[in-house]
């Protein structure tokens, strides 16, 4: 079998073990954070992005979802999305941006694509020829990171590691 995704550690995935690896890490992740709601219906802001269309395919294997009209605000109480599609890169991103700006108090919201970075569900949603827009990066903010890198592949992980421990988990509640 042909490798679509190798590790730091060196280790190698095919296809199959790669869309199976990512779809036990978005169910783990879920199972962690307590993530399901009790209605068991998973709500999702309508947006034309990857990570709603990925996010959506997966959840609908096992639950029902429901995706609302993405008017900024316009929320009642009642029909607000229940669950983000904040992934790693995009969460790592913000809390670098919020350091910068010397805000060190920025909370993680669980997210059942937090452990996954953009590269990993770009290359999920080809293998399950899935359509949507990539985020927009910040070009200051991945300049940095194409910086760091090099020494460090792990470092979205890092990131992430890092601002959980400066801020206690019951601060994150």
């Amino acid at each position: 079998m042909k490798t679509v995704w190798t590790f730091t550690n060196k280790k190698e995935l095919d296809k199959n073990q790669f869309i199976d690896y990512f779809e036990r890490k978005v169910f783990r992740t879920i199972r962690k954070h307590q993530l399901l709601p009790k209605n068991k219906i998973f709500t999702l802001k309508k947006s034309q992005d990857i990570n709603t269309a990925v996010l959506k395919q997966i959840l609908e294997t096992k639950f029902q979802v429901k995706l609302l009209p993405s008017r900024e605000g316009t929320y009642r109480s009642a029909t607000k999305p229940n669950t983000s599609t904040t992934n790693l890169s995009s969460e790592a991103e913000n809390i670098f941006k919020k350091i910068i700006k010397g805000n060190f108090g920025h909370k993680t919201k669980p997210s059942p694509l937090l452990n996954l970075s953009d590269k990993e569900i770009e290359l999920y949603a080809k293998l399950k020829n899935i359509k949507g827009t990539k985020r927009k990066e910040n070009k200051k903010i991945q300049n940095l990171f194409k910086k760091f890198l090099t020494k460090n592949q792990d470092l979205e992980v890092n990131i992430l590691n890092a601002q959980n421990q400066i801020i206690p988990q019951n601060y994150l509640s």
